[in-house]
Order: C-alpha cells, then sequence, then structure tokens
C-alpha cells in the first residue's frame, strides 16, 4: 500500500478531515511507529576519512586575526586537497600542541587560509603547523552527510583491527578535556566524543586521540528514518501498511472526537469506542511487526555489549598473545 493509499483511508473513515491533515496524521503515526523500538531498517553504516596529517612549510600567523599565511611549500601542500577537503580538516600553529580552529576557507591568490574564528595567541611568522582532522560529521558509505543520523553503535578501524564501542563511544568533552587538555596526543583514535551540533542539528564527533595518519572508520549507527511522501511511498518489509493505518486512523478518531460537535457528520458515532478496538488492532499488528524484525536482527534481544568490549583498543592479535578468558567468566 502507498502512502497516498494509506491516507487516503484515514479520509474515508473519518468524515470532514482534511486531505493534507490525513497525510500529516499518517507521517505522524509513523514516526511515533518509529520511535516503538531501534528497528532493524534504521541500523545503516557510514563511513568517517581521517587523511594523513600535512606539516610541510611553515606559516605566519596574527593575534585577533582569522587569516594565516602560508609560504609557498604550505600553499603547495594545502592547495586543492580533497578526500576530505581542507575546509573539514582542523588547523593548528606548532607541532603536538597549540590551540585548534576549522578552516573556513581558503584564498589561493593571496596563498592563506581562514580560520573560523579569531587567532587567539601571540602573532609569529615561520611557525610549523598541523592540518589534520579530528572532528566528523556522521556520513553515509558514500562520504555524503546523513539528515537522520542518532547515535554510533560501534566503529571499526579495519585497517588496524580494532573496534571503538561501549564507553568509549560516549565520551564527554569534560572527559576527554580532563585527560589531554591541550590534545597532544595523536595515534591511532579509540575514543569518540560529542564536540557540538552543527547548523543542520547533527551532531560533530570528536576522534582521541588525534588520528594523524591516514585511517578509515566505518560505523554503524542508528537513523530516524525519512516522513512518507509520494516520492518515497514505500514502508520497510517488516512494517505492513495496514499498522500505518490503524496508528493514523486512532490519531485522527482523537481529531473526531474533538470536532464532533462542530460537524453533524461526526455526531452520533462512538468515536471513543472505535479508537478502543483501533488501539487493540494496531497493538497486535506492532507485535507481530517486532517478532518478524527480531528475526532480522538478533541484536534487538541479545545482549548489547559484552564486558570485554568495554577495553579498547583489541584487536584479533591481542586475543591470540594474551590469556582473555577471565573477561567471559560470570
Amino acid at each position: 500500500m502507498a502512502f497516498a493509499d494509506i491516507w487516503n483511508e484515514v479520509v474515508g473513515c473519518i468524515p470532514r478531515i482534511d486531505p493534507i491533515y490525513a497525510q500529516t496524521l499518517v507521517n505522524r503515526a509513523w514516526s511515533e511507529i518509529k520511535d516503538e523500538r531501534l528497528w532493524s531498517f534504521l541500523r545503516a553504516v557510514g563511513v568517517m576519512q581521517a587523511p594523513q596529517i600535512i606539516t610541510a612549510g611553515t606559516v605566519a600567523v596574527t593575534q585577533y586575526s582569522t587569516t594565516v599565511q602560508l609560504d609557498p611549500v604550505a600553499f603547495a601542500a594545502l592547495n586543492n586537497i580533497n578526500n576530505p577537503i581542507l575546509t573539514l580538516r582542523q588547523f593548528r600553529c606548532g607541532l603536538g600542541g597549540g590551540t585548534i580552529y576549522n578552516i573556513a576557507a581558503q584564498n589561493p591568490n593571496l596563498q592563506q587560509i581562514t580560520l573560523d574564528r579569531i587567532y587567539q595567541e601571540p602573532s609569529a611568522s615561520g611557525q610549523p603547523y598541523q592540518v589534520y582532522r579530528c572532528y566528523f560529521t556522521p556520513c553515509d558509505l558514500n562520504g555524503a552527510y546523513t539528515t537522520d543520523f542518532v547515535r554510533w553503535t560501534v566503529v571499526v578501524n579495519p585497517g588496524s583491527g580494532y573496534s571503538i564501542v561501549g564507553p568509549n563511544l560516549d565520551l564527554t568533552q569534560q572527559e576527554i578535556d580532563a585527560r589531554d587538555p591541550q590534545r597532544s596526543a595523536q595515534d591511532l583514535a579509540y575514543v569518540m566524543s560529542t564536540r557540538n551540533i552543527d547548523s543542520n542539528s547533527m551532531p560533530i564527533y570528536e576522534l582521541w586521540p588525534h588520528p594523524t595518519s591516514q585511517q578509515a572508520y566505518v560505523g554503524m549507527y542508528r537513523r530516524r528514518g525519512t516522513d512518507l511522501s509520494a516520492n518515497s511511498p514505500n514502508l520497510p518489509m517488516t512494517i505492513k501498511s495496514h499498522m500505518v493505518a490503524e496508528r493514523a486512523k486512532g490519531l485522527a478518531y482523537d481529531w473526531a472526537i474533538a470536532n464532533a460537535g462542530r460537524f453533524p457528520e461526526l455526531k452520533g458515532i462512538e468515536w471513543a469506542l472505535l479508537k478502543s478496538e483501533n488501539q487493540r488492532k494496531y497493538e497486535k499488528a506492532l507485535n507481530q511487526a517486532m517478532l518478524k524484525d527480531d528475526e532480522l536482527l538478533t541484536e534487538n534481544y541479545l545482549p548489547q555489549l559484552r564486558d570485554y568490549l568495554a577495553y579498547p583498543p583489541i584487536d584479533s592479535d591481542y586475543f591470540q598473545d594474551h590469556d582473555v578468558s577471565s573477561w567471559f567468566e560470570g
């Protein structure tokens, strides 16, 4: 059943309800269904690309200015770089220290880069610098920004053979600040922390220690999913259209109860009784959908994270060389 069929069913059951409002109720019902649990169809895979650090050449910085002047060597190293582009990377003056700034723009004609805020340290010229990436916005497998991201469930460094899981996916900025306020730790990242929120209300993560070698991190994440529409009318195979229709009609019955005094067509109908029967049908359909979803994704009913997953970084080589049997006891 397509999106149009579902909202037309609502219109057919509730006299005088506006078709546009019926479409709103269908998507409101769909949103409530998506919030019922962590459905298998809301699981996705994304990537985070950490590039090789760039330190070639020197720079000149001016206190209270957003402009950084590059020498010819630094300009050549930073010009026309991709995967990711320069404005997705961070800048700091010095080697292994210094305040971290986002790169907001590049001016090739003047061999300059522009920072996202004024440079607060003293002015200096001929200084070493670092350009790398430590802040990441969730992306899909093609590297495109996601618009319905909820949270990471695991992040894997397949090149080095370890995973970021459990508590290390949820560290706060305060915890990292307490451990490393200068962010001098630079190596393979094994901790993720939500830094802030971007203009699209998507989280920006900090990987720590800051990765300075080229690494591709692959992560599983939970997504919110998108609304139904004429352009995207289909439901996941575990969700039956009649379940969405029943939930939407339940919301429509609330509208009918509230408006029974306004429209003669709504009078004399036991809307509360219809809503009660509707709730029974919806709950039955929901339980059936959950059972089918469990068959697809065992993590919905198996323990999410065993104790040993909280000991990062751990790779296959570690297991071969160490006795970790005690982690699995009890």
